[in-house]
């Protein structure tokens, strides 16, 4: 069996894909895979990823114009490992990141996801902001209210969480815009969340990242969290 799945979503990637590749390749065991949904990139994405010749990546394209959420959904419905990553295509993983968090993901085996903190630099390389998640809540209310109220900046591609959690985020609803919260609120309702607290990402900022750079309204923020929670009451039933 694959132990690890690494989920990429790419969409005209090519200035950034290679250093984030090499970051990951670099940290994959022989029978781990990497999987990568790519869609419909018009630039040199998908010829980088074909000029690495590697049998750990699968690369496939998606039927339609998906959206990021969706196409993450599409990666995802192709893994095969005990545990899934995500990743984005413009940032670089830190050295060790994927053992760290495997090693703490399996010493824990009530809990379904892992995630790391996260370092964000801009394009010219200089650091902007450090995210220190602290401690995990022992409350799961306190949890979960904290990722709905937006206290706790879970980046999902800072993630490691097991196969098995899957059942209860796919598919993922098309009105959720956000599929790592999608994903953390799954996991605190239908398991446990822990947090590794050090860095295990370092986060590309430029002007073409899918998260927003600046607040939203509380109109538009309440109406996604409105939307999240309708999907969670429709997962659990599942």
């Amino acid at each position: 069996m694959t132990r690890v799945s690494v989920c990429m979503a790419t969409y005209n990637g090519a200035p950034y894909l290679r250093e984030q590749l090499d970051s990951i390749l670099n940290q994959l065991h022989p029978e781990d895979e990497l999987i990568v949904s790519d869609d419909h990139s018009t630039d040199d994405t998908r010829s980088i990823i074909a000029s690495y010749e590697d049998a750990r990546i699968r690369l496939f394209t998606n039927p339609g114009k998906r959206g990021h959420v969706q196409n993450f959904a599409y990666a995802m419905e192709h893994a095969t490992g005990e545990f899934i990553a995500l990743t984005d295509q413009d940032d670089i993983w830190v050295e060790n990141r994927l053992a760290r968090m495997l090693d703490q993901l399996r010493s824990m085996p009530k809990y379904s996801l892992v995630v790391g903190d996260v370092t964000v630099f801009d394009s010219s390389g200089v650091l902007a902001i450090q995210t220190a998640l602290g401690p995990c809540p022992r409350s799961r209310f306190v949890q979960i209210s904290g990722i709905f109220l937006g206290r706790f900046r879970y980046f999902g591609s800072a993630f490691l969480f097991r196969m098995d959690l899957t059942r209860y985020i796919l598919p993922i609803p098309d009105y959720i815009e956000a599929h790592d919260i999608w994903i953390a609120m799954n996991a605190c309702l239908h398991g446990k969340i822990v947090h590794l607290e050090e860095t295990t990402l370092m986060r590309r900022l430029h002007e073409n990242n899918l998260s927003p750079l600046r607040h939203r309204s509380l109109w538009k923020v309440f109406r996604s969290r409105v939307c999240y929670l309708t999907g969670l009451l429709q997962s659990s039933f599942r």
